[in-house]
């Protein structure tokens, strides 16, 4: 990305729902991917879940979707993707965790990312 591109992602602010809101209201935000603006509509318990993983993985949300996208069945929305990935993402932690090999220490958005892919 170029210096323009950056400086987008730091002026977006992306929703950051309460802990509990689970009510499916859908929630529309411009995004950055590959360096271009697009919309992502979801549910903003889904937001609140990018938020977290976005963090765990020391990334911003924009960079998140751009991982997502990246591997992105040509057939699929975005959003769809972006759904998909919130679940392989979380469904390969709770495996890990019942396998006893999910540490903070050793764990990678890369290696749950896989995992996930090989798992489903």
């Amino acid at each position: 990305m170029n210096g323009s591109d950056n400086e987008n992602e730091k002026k977006t602010e992306v929703y950051v729902p309460s802990p509990l809101e689970v009510d499916g209201q859908l929630i529309s935000h411009n995004v950055w991917v590959e360096g271009h603006r697009t919309s992502v509509r979801l549910e903003a318990v889904m937001w609140k879940a990018l938020n977290e993983i976005s963090g765990r993985e020391s990334l911003n949300v924009h960079q998140l979707i751009t991982l997502i996208a990246r591997r992105r069945h040509p057939n699929a929305s975005l959003t769809a993707t972006v759904r998909a990935f919130l679940v392989a993402y979380y469904r390969a932690i709770v495996m890990l965790r019942d396998e006893g090999k999910l540490t903070d220490e050793n764990m990678s958005l890369i290696e749950i990312l896989e995992r996930a892919m090989f798992r489903a």
